[in-house]
């Protein structure tokens, strides 16, 4: 997966020029992870600070992380974030800093996860080895896959495909990640990670996204997206999640009583690796549903 980089550097005397790499900011537009670290041992920063200036870096640090935090939060909420941390967000940040706080200019890089990109870059050019903990893959993965997967097919973000929407039924309201419309709702997806520590808040969040589903099934319903558009739902629409699966020596009982879930609902539950043929089925309803500009790349 593609994700882009920028080192946060102290630089107590910009013209002198001198500077350490105390941090890294590094996320993806594919699967809107973004994070912020900095070294845990700031002894060669403190060793160059002759002026005191080292509060200003941590205060920056912590603004980008409230920020990160603030976007993270809101892509949980119904109507997702207010505004976008992407690439751009980025490249602001390092054109907008030229004094005490700088960043090296964005750079693309390649990486799984967020987790594994920081810990390259930390690795190799900040000089900090953070201690490595057990790194789990969050539902991002599966968001990417599927935003991947989606594009690969030509199925038009914003036109044929649309995120963060509300789907409302008769008793329940609850999130779906993506809807795949012409008119009304053809497909919608959802994604989950398996990885996750906490299993039981997993699994209850799932059984609370079931009933959702369970008023759909019965009655049908309609969605809502964040500009405003609004789209019905049948009884009989396509349901789809994909999930990260846990690891192979992991225990993940939300897993087993998800799958429970998805059968009694007619829900094609699928890994991350079978995000094409959620894309595919999503084609092939499109085209039934007469949409015209939709040949295969």
């Amino acid at each position: 997966m593609r994700f882009v980089y920028s080192l946060i550097r102290f630089v107590p005397d910009p013209a002198r020029g001198e500077f350490v790499n105390v941090g890294a900011i590094v996320g993806s537009d594919s699967s809107s992870e973004w994070q912020v670290r900095q070294v845990e041992n700031p002894v060669r920063a403190r060793a160059i600070d002759d002026r005191s200036l080292l509060d200003g870096v941590w205060s920056f640090i912590d603004r980008v992380g409230v920020d990160i935090d603030r976007f993270e939060l809101e892509l949980e909420s119904l109507f997702g974030p207010t505004g976008e941390l992407n690439e751009q967000w980025l490249e602001d940040l390092y054109r907008d800093h030229q004094n005490i706080v700088q960043l090296s200019p964005p750079t693309p890089m390649v990486a799984e996860t967020a987790d594994d990109a920081m810990d390259s870059v930390f690795e190799l050019m900040v000089l900090d080895p953070a201690s490595r903990r057990y790194r789990f893959k969050k539902k991002h993965v599966a968001l990417a896959a599927v935003r991947t997967a989606y594009s690969e097919v030509n199925v038009r973000k914003g036109i044929d495909v649309r995120e963060r929407v509300q789907l409302r039924t008769s008793h329940h309201d609850g999130r779906f990640d993506f809807a795949v419309t012409n008119g009304h709702v053809l497909q919608l997806t959802q994604t989950f990670s398996f990885q996750v520590p906490d299993q039981e808040a997993l699994a209850e969040q799932v059984k609370a996204w079931g009933w959702t589903i369970h008023d759909a099934r019965e009655s049908g319903g309609s969605i809502s997206t964040p500009d405003g558009l609004s789209f019905d739902v049948e009884a009989n629409v396509d349901i789809e999640v994909v999930y990260v699966p846990p690891e192979l020596d992991q225990d993940a009982p939300a897993l087993r009583e998800a799958q429970s879930i998805f059968d009694e609902l007619q829900v094609n539950a699928l890994p991350v690796s079978g995000a094409s043929t959620v894309a595919s089925r999503a084609h092939e309803l499109l085209v039934a549903a007469g949409v015209g500009r939709l040949d295969l790349p």
